[in-house]
């Protein structure tokens, strides 16, 4: 009984200690130094050996039955330096002589030394090995057991009792107990190494996440500021251009004006070689003036400073103009020109006539200038949507071409939205090129920026004034075989839908 009190009383002494060592590490040594916490560590499991031969079970008043090894074992696994297990056996074997400081103290002392200079032995071997750790922990476990038992059965050699006496009486329970008891301590301290490591980190990766956490603001922080600058440049480059635009023009519409007098040369003041020449500076100054039209739209644009003026267009008149101002340009290259209207497309629109007109005519124009043969045509319909009641009618399509109007049909009820598609027969666009000819500057390539001209603005000013008239512009091409980009936009604003139908 006294056997099985003793061990229950050092079982809940290491374990009381296990759990305070626990939570002295987790919270009162959290921020300590790597170094600090070893030297921390191998003091508690010095006081584990000594506690636990305090409680242990006394045999004839000088022999101790207790759990004294259990820190060796312990340490022999768990501390990366061998020569810490050697320290840690050594002072538990100096506590020992403050129990008897006799014969049996002595042994005792000696054969902790041993057994840490066991423990040392055979944590370099394990060190070594490419086990895994539960093979480690039987290794240390069965080896660490069998070298205490053994030399206390060589300490009974000089005091009683003997050997014999001594496995008989206690030694052949103390064993395996002690076996046992030292894989349930192990796999204790394991699992609170695991969870340390766990600790670790998470508190790293905390670490980390603050200082990624900290680099990302300031990143953010210079982005802003980055981002602030260029809208501040360029509100700035937009302010210029527009006012720069505006100075330039001034002269260059005196110059158009002088030469157009000096071409018309209406009085025969001037040669044919100096009327010629006015006609190349007229020439020369009109495209001139184009360009700085398309710059000033651009960045207005690009400002916020373009004025959008929303009022109804009747769609006949609208068209009519529309055919009066390019048939003669495609005539003058033999291309087809026609316009068509589907028979659903309404009679007007509410909308920006001005924008509407200068998308259209920047589609046309580059139309006809990338189309050497063959066709190019305007198609106007309503487009069908969700929630669209279906259009009654024939069919039939109208064509402006013609004087024919045809019949009125009923027209859906809600939001309708109307496509302008300019198609033609030119040279087509390739496809990695068609998402960048709607930015400003750019063109299919430098090759037709040389053969046909132009600044590459007319595109992005197009898209820009869909935008601003609640539409978009879209794109389908194939290079060699011609182009069509269409318009689509609501027939009239949404604010005014809006109030329709509230």
């Amino acid at each position: 009984m006294s056997f099985t009190k003793g061990f229950f009383a050092n079982i809940s002494v290491l374990i009381a200690l296990a759990y305070l060592f626990n939570v002295g590490y987790k919270y009162i040594f959290q921020h300590a130094s790597v170094q600090f916490k070893n030297r921390i560590a191998v003091a508690i499991f010095i006081i584990g050996g000594w506690l636990s031969m305090l409680f242990g079970l006394r045999v004839q008043a000088d022999t101790l039955v207790d759990m004294r090894m259990v820190p060796v074992i312990v340490a022999a696994l768990v501390f990366p330096n061998p020569r810490t297990v050697l320290l840690i056996g050594a002072g538990i074997g100096i506590g020992r002589l403050f129990f008897n400081y006799d014969i049996n103290g002595w042994l005792a002392f000696a054969s902790m030394i041993v057994l840490g200079l066991a423990g040392m032995g055979l944590s370099i071997w394990l060190r070594k090995l490419n086990w895994r750790f539960v093979w480690k922990c039987t290794a240390a476990v069965l080896v660490l057991n069998l070298v205490y038992t053994l030399n206390a059965m060589l300490a009974h050699l000089l005091v009683p009792p003997s050997p014999y006496e001594y496995w008989v009486s206690i030694g052949y329970v103390a064993f395996p107990l002690r076996v046992l008891l030292s894989a349930v301590f192990i796999a204790m301290v394991r699992d609170f190494q695991k969870e340390q490591m766990r600790v670790e980190e998470l508190r790293a990766m905390n670490m980390l996440l603050r200082r990624q956490t900290r680099e990302l603001r300031e990143a953010k922080r210079e982005v802003e500021e980055k981002a602030g600058e260029l809208l501040l440049a360029s509100r700035y480059k937009s302010e210029f251009l527009a006012n720069m635009s505006h100075e330039l023009k001034t002269p260059l519409n005196s110059i158009i004006l002088l030469s157009q007098l000096i071409r018309d040369n209406d009085e025969g003041r001037y040669e044919h070689d100096e009327v010629s020449y006015a006609g190349l500076i007229q020439t020369a100054g009109n495209e001139l003036l184009q360009l700085i039209n398309d710059i000033l739209d651009l960045s207005k644009v690009e400002a916020g400073k373009i004025d959008v003026v929303f009022e109804p267009v009747l769609l006949r008149d609208f068209v009519q103009a529309l055919q009066q101002q390019f048939q003669p340009l495609a005539d003058q290259k033999g291309l087809q020109f026609e316009i068509e209207t589907e028979l659903e497309a309404p009679d007007s629109l509410v909308t920006d006539e001005l924008r509407l007109n200068q998308i259209l005519r920047n589609l046309l124009v580059n139309a006809i200038k990338f189309t050497e043969q063959g066709s190019v045509k305007l198609t106007i319909r309503l487009e069908t949507s969700p929630g669209l009641t279906e259009l009654r009618g024939t069919g039939r399509r109208r064509n402006w071409n013609f004087a024919s109007w045809g019949r009125p049909v009923k027209r859906p009820v809600g939001v309708q939205r109307i496509s302008f598609t300019v198609s033609d027969t030119g040279i087509g666009i390739d496809p990695e090129k068609q998402k960048l000819i709607f930015e400003a500057f750019q063109q299919g390539d430098g090759a037709i920026n040389r053969k046909y001209g132009g600044t590459g603005l007319g595109l992005s000013i197009s898209l820009q004034l869909a935008r601003l008239l609640g539409g978009g512009l879209t794109l389908q091409s194939e290079k060699g075989t011609g182009s069509s980009f269409t318009l689509s936009m609501p027939t009239r604003p949404l604010s005014l839908v809006s109030k329709t139908n509230d």
